[in-house]
């Protein structure tokens, strides 16, 4: 990516330098402008010359600014709510994980936690914001860039965090903010404040952003049954290899009926818009700006005349039975259940061995496919940072706990113990789990798989430790820092071991997708004068988009009828609402493949 918004990045680093050497406000008090206020004038003392010590005494006295063991000084008492969403596959109560009982126990925070799943997050997400009554921190709610702007920027429910970045209070975020412009940029609204931080990746062979987002696996008992010896390289090949998985006999594959394609969360949507030349920032909604790599510029894609044909390509997989009948509302849970049974050729899934754990090592990786419409096949490149999963209330009793407890998630040690858990014979195992090692060949093992008691790294990560599905760090302490807490001297980021599940299913995308990679769009924040606008287009837009291309897709409307499609667009605005898009993209110079 070359650059981003010119208005927002220059904002942003004004904003971090003047509150990197503040310090959080004590009890909430008063508005948050006054709060701003008075943060700013401590950010001027602080530079001027005050000790540490001085700063320190800004701060409740019942937070710990010399270590993180405990963050709440030890007699005192502090108890934040949090709401958390969970991966599909979690079937313990979150209360019981080791992490939530280390948090507790060796941190001095008690925790009364919420766990929502994926069914049900979004209902909960929206109740709460409509409410205004947020718990103390967020984490995993999938709240976006407009969200920011809408919940934080004008409604001031969230807290804007970066007030409160200190080297006292969150060293770890003040470092990392310090030496990623680009993650910063990308987590800083209109107004120049943080309501969120950057998740920061790591970046090697297999993570990060050498991989793209693409996740479409082949099994290779199918390709031999069907005679196919090699992934295909173009569209047309790959919809002929549905053709000829969907040909065989299911009988003969031990199955009642084969569905060629079937996707967990559309990522099967993903692989197809990228054989149009889309980078996508929403597979689910092509009423998003998105980057075409063709023509090198931001596009509406339902907006594009190839949206005709993208959707022309949907109604042949859907009345050849190449795509399963339920291909706009499946979930989760019905797609992996046909993944174990063996119906599946070719599985849009974050890796194979969520469903199949003794069958992973036998698939292979699509490769980003080429076709008509884009010339070379395209993956968007990972990000090596995100959008934050974690927010704090503005009403937060507690905005120094909250952050100070963020920040140990980004520490060496927390960034390890947020997912892995403790080393093996650490006495932070607390008799709850046996904790990790190094096999012979310097691979990470967790003892609790190995001896059987959970079926897969994944399954252990999910109900045995995290707080959620996603939980804030920095993922390259954590690859570094576990070697480190296992014995090794001088880490350094492993290899690739086939014989693991997710180092496999990394290993063969690394493999595919590499001379494929290209930057997708950074997140769009809207000005406050144009979001109610684009709102109101984008609310009608996307109800007519989504309802009409499904009744293209099922053949409940004719193709022939296209014409009429895109002339109700333009009379709903669609002009006007790409050009509010393009506005906020206005100092955006285009993506690097």
């Amino acid at each position: 990516m070359k650059k981003i918004w010119k208005k927002v990045v220059a904002v942003s680093m004004a904003a971090v330098l003047m509150c990197g050497c503040g310090t959080g406000s004590g009890a909430q008090t008063g508005s948050q402008e006054e709060q701003g206020a008075v943060q700013g004038s401590q950010a001027e003392e602080n530079a001027g010359g005050n000790s540490s010590d001085e700063a320190a005494m800004q701060y409740p006295e019942y937070l710990n600014l010399d270590s993180f063991r405990p963050i709440v000084k030890e007699g005192e008492e502090v108890t934040l709510r949090v709401l958390t969403m969970r991966e599909s596959i979690a079937n313990n109560d979150v209360k019981e994980n080791w992490f939530v009982k280390f948090i507790e126990e060796k941190l001095n925070i008690n925790l009364e936690i919420e766990e929502v799943n994926t069914s049900t997050y979004e209902e909960r997400r929206n109740l709460m914001l409509a409410s205004n009554d947020l718990p103390d921190i967020i984490l995993n709610m999938h709240l976006s860039a407009n969200d920011m702007v809408t919940y934080g920027m004008d409604g001031q429910q969230f807290l804007a965090m970066s007030d409160y970045i200190s080297e006292e209070l969150t060293p770890n975020l003040y470092k990392i903010l310090s030496e990623n412009e680009m993650a910063k940029a990308e987590n800083t609204a209109p107004d120049g404040k943080m309501y969120t931080m950057p998740n920061i990746s790591a970046s090697f062979p297999g993570w990060g952003d050498t991989l793209g987002t693409q996740r479409v696996f082949i099994d290779t008992k199918y390709m031999e049954a069907a005679g196919i010896e090699k992934e295909p390289e173009t569209l047309d090949e790959f919809v002929d290899m549905l053709r000829a998985f969907k040909a065989l006999d299911p009988a003969s594959m031990g199955v009642n009926e084969i569905w060629p394609m079937v996707s967990t969360w559309g990522n099967d949507k993903e692989f197809l818009q990228n054989a149009f030349g889309w980078i996508t920032t929403d597979i689910t909604d092509m009423t998003l700006p998105a980057w075409d790599v063709e023509t090198e510029e931001i596009v509406i894609p339902c907006s594009q005349e190839k949206y005709r044909d993208y959707v022309t390509l949907l109604n042949t997989l859907y009345s050849e039975e190449l795509i399963h009948p339920d291909f706009f509302t499946i979930d989760k849970t019905a797609a992996r259940a046909l993944y174990t049974e063996g119906a599946v050729p070719v599985l849009c899934d974050a890796a194979p061995y969520l469903s199949l754990p003794d069958r992973f090592d036998e698939f292979i990786a699509a490769t980003p496919v080429s076709s008509q419409w884009c010339e070379n096949g395209v993956t968007r490149k990972t990000p090596s940072y995100t959008l934050g999963t974690a927010c704090i209330s503005a009403d937060t009793e507690y905005p120094e706990v909250c952050m100070r407890l963020l920040d140990y998630f980004y520490s060496d040690e927390g960034s390890v113990y947020r997912l892995y858990g403790c080393a093996e014979g650490s006495e932070d195992t607390m008799n709850m789990i046996e904790g990790f090692s190094l096999d012979e060949n310097g691979v990470l093992v967790f003892g609790d798989v190995a001896s059987g008691k959970y079926e897969s790294d994944f399954d252990y990560w999910v109900n045995a430790i995290e707080i959620s599905q996603t939980t804030p760090g920095d993922e390259g302490k954590m690859k570094l820092y576990s070697q480190k807490l296992a014995g090794v001297e001088n880490p350094e980021y492993p290899g690739l071991d086939l014989t693991n599940p997710d180092d496999h299913y990394r290993s063969i995308c690394y493999e595919t997708q590499q001379g494929h990679l290209a930057d997708g769009l950074p997140s769009m924040y809207l000005e406050t004068d144009q979001a109610a606008r684009y709102t109101d287009l984008k609310t009608v837009i996307k109800n007519y988009v989504d309802t009409e291309t499904a009744k293209f897709v099922v053949g409940q409307r004719a193709l022939e009828e296209f014409d009429t499609f895109f002339e109700e667009l333009k009379n709903m605005g669609i002009e006007e609402y790409m050009e509010i898009c393009k506005d906020s993209y206005a100092d955006f110079t285009g993506v690097q493949k």
